[in-house]
């Protein structure tokens, strides 16, 4: 295109001159033969020299307006190429920016995928269990550790001409750990990921296996890590002997525990109609003796014998409170919704009849549901409303409550309060233990059974009894009756709220 450009200047004049000779050659002859007259002929040569300059300038515009637009039409194209090779320089550019990241990519894989080989092989070779790489088909070792060298005492050079099959046991021989009874060949332990094997020495040994599988320089391999577990199965096996020898042990004291709650149930009925006898025997003729021999016997005599029949009438409340305790721990739980206020209200009046006191301002909180045994329930209220009726006898003023309150989990904790004699908080501890009394019977009577039946009750119920007292400021006890109890309330809240 450029070669065109260069030769158009050289054309256009080439053919101007082409023009111009033969219109210089035959214009002249022509208009010669035409007009004949010399005006006529000049008229006609001015013509043609109008006509001559009109004709060359529109060819010379015809030629320069053609080579022109071949011009335009070349630099057109030359743009066009110009952009297309722009585009493919681009296009190479980015291909080559690519390369160059792939590259990049590619050695830093490269470098990751070393360094990966790298701390594999020190892991496997540093690595404290016996390790190796064998082959998946043939299970020929293709490479072990140091520790498998240790442990199995096998040369490294021993290992890599043997097979998985070579540390085998023989045939026969029974899984270390098991003993005599337990004896069983080493396939039995494989679906359980234990296997037993055989070191260079004869020992067998049980060893928990873990592999996959990897290519190892083209060929398909798998590597092992064998696990020492022998000390770990005689440890289960002393523990499965443990476990039967404690069954026992419970069996033959579940035996013992049966055969001394029938003795004390035994004792029980022995106490209850062969102790009781002779108490009131004692405690009859003592009477009798008052009345049919009263004359004979001065006030020193009949001061001794109230003595003796008071002695056997504490005596016989012993034992009955003794019997109530021990019939506490046998007997059976019927757990179920137990109004305490209703409870509460029937002890107090009771107490109010027997013991003829108007003065005791009796507080109960009304609507105080638990969920407990009916019968037990009863004895525990019968138990700290008795001990507050008691301690507050030299009150005036005696006031004995019975309220519930919350702890925060929103366990109701119940309690008995009263504004007795109180006690020191120092001698708490022994209050809830039998036949301990912070009291003497003097000053007030009792056997000190009492609250011990209460904490053996409560505690059946899974809950706790406490106290809090202070000298001449009355105590308060507190009771708390388990988690079945929790739920129960928490439930007939809920129904209480759907309703």
């Amino acid at each position: 295109m450029g070669n065109e450009h260069r030769r158009a200047p050289h054309q256009i004049a080439a053919i101007y001159l082409v023009v111009g000779m033969f219109w210089i050659l035959f214009s002249d002859r022509i208009l010669t033969g035409i007009a004949p007259e010399a005006a006529q002929l000049t008229r006609l040569q001015t013509a043609k020299g109008w006509f001559y300059v009109a004709a060359t300038a529109g060819l010379l515009y015809w030629l320069v307006r053609r080579y022109a637009l071949s011009a335009e039409r070349a630099e057109d194209e030359l743009r066009a190429r110009n952009e297309e090779l722009c585009m493919v320089e681009e296009e190479l550019r980015q291909q080559l920016d690519e390369y160059e990241k792939s590259q990049f990519e590619l050695h830093e894989t490269n470098q990751a995928l070393r360094a990966s080989e790298e701390r594999y092989r020190v892991l496997f070779a540093s690595n404290p269990h016996p390790m190796w790489v064998c082959d998946l088909d043939t299970k020929a070792f293709l490479e072990v550790n140091d520790a498998a060298v240790t442990h199995y005492g096998y040369s490294r050079e021993e290992f890599l001409a043997m097979t998985m099959r070579d540390i085998g046991p023989a045939a026969g021989s029974p899984a270390p750990g098991e003993g005599a009874a337990q004896a069983r060949e080493c396939p039995c332990l494989k679906p359980t990921g234990i296997q037993c094997h055989r070191k260079k020495d004869g020992t067998l040994i049980a060893v928990e296996i873990t592999s996959h599988t990897l290519d190892f320089g083209g060929r398909p391999a798998e590597v092992v890590l064998a696990s020492n577990v022998t000390e770990r199965i005689k440890a289960d096996e002393e523990v499965r002997r443990l476990n039967a020898e404690l069954e026992e042990r419970v069996e033959a004291r579940t035996q013992e525990l049966q055969r001394a709650n029938r003795e004390l149930e035994s004792f029980s009925y022995s106490v209850s109609h062969d102790l009781r006898a002779p108490l009131r025997h004692i405690d009859g003729f003592s009477r009798m003796l008052v009345e049919d021999y009263g004359e004979r016997i001065d006030a020193a005599g009949k001061g001794y014998i109230q003595r003796i029949r008071s002695a056997a009438q504490r005596m016989g409340c012993l034992i009955d409170d003794l019997l109530q305790l021990a019939n506490v721990s046998r007997s059976e739980l019927e757990k179920r919704q137990v109004n305490l206020s209703a409870l509460a209200q029937v002890i107090g009046l009771g107490l109010k009849q027997i013991e003829g006191r108007e003065d005791v301002t009796l507080r109960i909180t009304e609507g105080v549901m638990a969920f407990g045994d009916p019968r037990l329930l009863r004895v525990v209220l019968e138990n700290l409303l008795s001990n507050a009726w008691k301690y507050t006898g030299k009150r005036a003023d005696a006031v004995i409550e019975f309220a519930v309150e919350e702890q925060g989990s929103g366990r109701p904790v119940y309690l008995v309060r009263d504004n007795g004699v109180g006690f020191d908080m120092t001698f708490a501890g022994k209050l809830f233990t039998p036949f301990q009394r912070l009291h003497s019977a003097d000053e007030f009577e009792g056997t000190g059974i009492g609250l011990a039946t209460v904490r053996r009750i409560v505690e059946r119920h899974g809950g706790t009894v406490w106290v809090e007292a202070a000298p001449d400021h009355g105590a308060t006890f507190y009771f708390t009756l388990g988690e079945e109890e929790h739920l129960a309330r928490n439930s007939d809240k809920e129904d209480g709220t759907t309703q």
